[in-house]
């Protein structure tokens, strides 16, 4: 009888269960980073939405300053919205029910009858954007933690996309279906983001010398905004006091919106190299930009500044979140609503239009200040 040896071999139970948890949290990091990708996108839609819609509105409601309604209390539903999730770690089902909010707003608006109630249902979306905001973000950055600029800047690419697209899917259909639509999107993007990860946990309790800490950085997105906000605002302006005709200057602010996007998608990973000195980098090459503003043939390419803003806001947010935790990241977004605001209405008071340029460059350079502060910061911490 011949002699036979039999050799173990290693279990495969232990082998198998490896690989498949492995597949699993490979399914849970890709279904998750699609969920916030795709809320990102739809809030850049609703940033831009209103600005497309706005003719409409007054043909078929008939308003004119009643339309401030609509942006107080956007901005009230934000403010609180942004508050509620950055007071827990708990994403589910917060952010599932803030998109399905998000989706009943738009489908309110969609069948409204009045503008009161496109107006009272801007205050639930303001409030599930403050929300997804916070998580969108926050998610994306916790799902990689390795790679947290580069993915927070994607993610934004994410977010200036669906401000390219709302001008054009108003511009191609009627504002009701086209908010219908917007709203069956978020109902998809609630679907996929149900039973979302908790927030990663803080590693040291909030105090006031890290929210001291994370000033300069909240000083840097409020001053970008501030001048991006401006730059929407009054480009337009003064480029036809230079004579520019009034479409090329709606062109032009596309482009910008355009080139912002295409700045996150394709700086992100020389950026995230090295973040702060990066951004100081690019918000002093911006000030050449805004300088060749003021001589009237090199003005039409105020775009280009979109090129050195596009990184800061994912860049911004990925450094106080993986240093100060997802507690002290709604003070961004506090500031980026403060700069949109006080920004524009800085302007109010130039009566020469070809001053306008001397704002935007005021603006530019506190704004290289704060960056240069937030990077000395970053160092000596």
């Amino acid at each position: 009888m011949a002699n036979y040896t039999v050799l173990p071999l290693p279990p495969p139970p232990a082998r198998l269960g490896g690989l498949l948890r492995r597949r699993t949290d490979m399914n849970h990091t890709l279904r998750y980073t699609l969920a916030s990708l795709s809320a990102l996108f739809l809030l850049g839609v609703f940033v831009a939405t209103p600005g497309a819609v706005l003719p409409q509105w007054r043909e078929q409601f008939g308003i004119g300053g009643e339309v401030a309604w609509f942006f107080n209390l956007q901005l009230l539903g934000l403010v609180l919205g942004v508050a509620a999730a950055t007071r827990t770690r708990r994403r589910h089902p917060l952010l599932a029910f803030s998109a399905g909010l998000f989706a009943l707003a738009f489908l309110l608006m969609a069948a409204a009858p009045t503008f009161a109630l496109v107006a009272a249902a801007a205050a639930a979306a303001g409030f599930a954007q403050g929300v997804l905001n916070v998580h969108a973000n926050g998610m994306v950055g916790d799902l990689h933690p390795q790679r947290r600029v580069f993915m927070l800047n994607r993610a934004n690419a994410a977010f200036g996309l669906g401000a390219v697209t709302a001008p054009l899917l108003f511009t191609l259909a009627d504002w009701r279906p086209g908010f219908a639509l917007v709203g069956a999107l978020f109902l998809a993007v609630a679907a996929i983001s149900w039973n979302a990860p908790p927030a990663a946990r803080q590693t040291a309790p909030v105090t006031p010398a890290r929210i001291r800490a994370v000033v300069p950085l909240l000083l840097v997105v409020g001053l970008y905004v501030a001048t991006e906000a401006s730059l929407s605002a009054w480009s337009g302006a003064y480029l036809t006091e230079l004579g520019y005709p009034v479409r090329l200057a709606g062109l032009l602010l596309s482009g910008y919106w355009l080139l912002l996007t295409l700045s996150r998608l394709l700086l992100a990973g020389w950026v995230a190299a090295a973040p702060l000195p990066r951004l100081l980098e690019l918000v002093g090459g911006s000030l050449a930009v805004l300088l060749a503003m003021f001589l009237p043939p090199l003005a039409p390419l105020f775009p280009l500044a979109a090129v050195f803003f596009g990184p800061i806001f994912g860049t911004s947010f990925a450094h106080i979140q993986g240093k100060y935790g997802q507690e002290l990241t709604g003070g961004m977004f506090y500031a980026a609503a403060l700069g949109s605001t006080v920004g524009p209405a800085l302007f109010a008071p130039i009566q020469n239009p070809r001053l306008i340029p001397l704002g935007f460059l005021l603006l530019g350079t506190l704004l290289f200040a704060a960056t240069a502060l937030a990077n000395r910061r970053a160092q000596t911490s």
